[in-house]
């Protein structure tokens, strides 16, 4: 019986050894074919047959198709399919689109962002990147309007160095592809081909095994028919379901802050930092927050949070998009004066991997004077919808009177 992986002669294996293979297949999510005819076996990692649709823009067109090429090499031997895409039309079929979209930047200095659509799943490669943080920096995600029907990946660098760009992007998209492609999917060697690389000698020669003699029958005595086949799959299905299950989501919030009396208007200025920090093991996304002060009629907020129809014309434009926070709601100044809640949203797609820490910077209170033995306060407040996970601050800015 011969054994082929990724499409690679591995050589005569033991009829014995099917079993073992079709339960490591089940077991792992990838593709098992046995062609008794042609006495062979099949196995493919759950990326074949994947289709990827890929374009390269660099100021330098000479380099685009050097790196079209070198990531199509790679991919083509997980058997992935690559086409490469030029035209800006509507993408309806596939499994990925993916662009590397290069830009000049100023001086020595490396940066690469990442742009993802609604169609593709909160995506973190911000650690398959940590290999190249000593030469490129990563300055974080941007939602992608939804121009295709499938899930779109931007990787955006900003590079003077061409050398570097030619060197290093195909290995960058080939790891954003890889990463998008297997989503929470744990790889083994056989997802990423790794198998292929450590063998030491393919199509060995050598004496026969003696339980090969009469493969055919034994394959027949050995091999899972289909149902027990399924059977194990959904078995290890059900296993990912409670695995995921056992994620919980999790984040410390705290304000950092500093109180400045005015002694001429008898009022207090409070500038704060405000810190969102995912101590849970998912990624938190989309964090709707609320400051609650009190009294509501003696405390004002300000800052740099745009009111909801202002966002798009006066939020911070750059390379990632509009950026920045809004006030959520039409009335959401009426709904303050009268509950002490100002509720507050980022004005892009926005996730926090476990790890990391978003901030709210320099907002600003500004509390009147009260009478004496009244105290003022406030708390933050956020809500992750998503996960259903409603938080509070560890601490609370309060003044007493």
């Amino acid at each position: 019986m011969k054994l082929i992986i990724n499409n690679h002669d591995w050589g005569p294996i033991s009829s014995l050894s099917i079993a073992a293979i079709q339960l490591y297949c089940a077991e792992n999510n990838h593709q098992f074919h046995l062609n008794e005819e042609e006495q062979m076996v099949e196995v493919k990692s759950s990326l074949h047959g994947k289709k990827v649709w890929l374009s390269v823009t660099t100021p330098n067109g000479s380099i685009n198709n050097q790196i079209d090429e070198n990531v199509t090499g790679i991919l083509t031997d997980y058997g992935i399919d690559v086409s490469k895409r030029s035209d800006t039309g509507k993408i309806r079929n596939g499994d990925l689109f993916i662009e590397l979209v290069s830009s000049k930047a100023k001086g020595a200095s490396r940066t690469i962002s990442v742009g993802y659509n609604e169609r593709l799943n909160s995506i973190n490669v911000k650690k398959n990147l940590s290999v190249y943080k000593d030469e490129l920096h990563f300055k974080g995600y941007y939602l992608l309007s939804d121009n295709h029907s499938i899930p779109h990946l931007r990787c955006s660098i900003s590079c003077e160095d061409e050398e570097f760009l030619l060197k290093e992007a195909p290995a960058i998209l080939t790891q954003c592809i890889l990463k998008t492609l297997l989503g929470n999917q744990k790889p083994s060697l056989l997802d990423l081909n790794i198998l292929h690389l450590l063998q030491t000698k393919s199509n060995q020669t050598g004496p026969v095994d003696p339980i090969t003699v009469d493969k055919k029958k034994a394959s027949k005595d050995i091999q899972m028919d289909d149902k027990t086949y399924e059977e194990m799959k959904m078995r290890k299905a059900n296993r990912k379901v409670r695995e995921s299950q056992e994620k919980k989501p999790y984040a410390e919030i705290y304000f950092d802050y500093n109180v400045i009396p005015n002694r001429k208007t008898e009022r207090y200025s409070i500038k704060a930092d405000f810190f969102i920090k995912n101590t849970g093991n998912v990624d938190l996304t989309n964090p709707k927050i609320c400051f609650r002060v009190d009294p509501p009629d003696k405390i004002e907020i300000g800052g740099q949070i745009l009111p909801p129809e202002m966002s798009e014309i006066f939020s911070i434009q750059g390379q990632n998009g509009a950026q920045g926070w809004k006030y959520m709601g039409k009335d959401w100044l009426e709904k303050a004066f009268s509950t002490g809640e100002y509720w507050i949203e980022s004005i892009q797609e926005t996730f926090i991997p476990p790890g990391e820490t978003l901030a709210v910077e320099g907002l600003q209170f500004t509390v009147e004077n009260l009478e004496e033995q009244e105290s003022s306060t406030i708390i933050g407040f956020v809500l992750f919808e998503d996960q259903e996970l409603q938080l509070s601050s560890n601490n609370k800015i309060k003044i007493t009177f």
